[in-house]
């Protein structure tokens, strides 16, 4: 099909449907503001099981497991999971400060998942 064959094509389109196409084609690209998945943003209490350890699973077991254990660090359980967010290297590495190499390797956690684990570690790390 030629360039003069799709603007004719166009050009038969009613007005209606080319508004729809164009409404529907730009929102897909924009955030749904009015559905927040962000658990920080949800709820009062951060869960350990429904929130945190699914962006550690997701983001860092790849390289922190028994397996693999980039740099010596394991994060596969709670308890290695919270003893990493109790010393601060938790935070340090998915917020960056103090020279601590920036994780996960290669990208970055969404504001949303750095704030989950955030306010996980200010609600006292709890395993809930």
């Amino acid at each position: 099909m030629n360039r003069r064959n799709y603007i004719g094509v166009l050009m038969l389109m009613s007005s209606g449907f080319l508004v729809t196409l164009l409404v529907f084609s730009c929102k897909k690209n924009e955030p749904d503001l009015l559905t927040n998945t962000c658990a920080s943003a949800t709820k009062s209490a951060i869960s350990f099981s429904k929130d945190v350890y699914p962006i550690i699973q997701q983001n860092c077991m790849s390289c922190h497991d028994t397996r693999i254990h980039s740099g010596g660090i394991v994060i596969e359980n709670f308890v290695q999971i919270s003893e990493s967010a109790k010393i601060g290297e938790l935070m340090n590495s998915i917020a960056p400060a103090n020279g601590y190499p920036s994780m996960p390797k290669g990208g970055k956690l969404t504001d949303c998942q750095i704030s989950t684990i955030k306010n996980w570690i200010i609600q006292g790390i709890n395993d809930n």
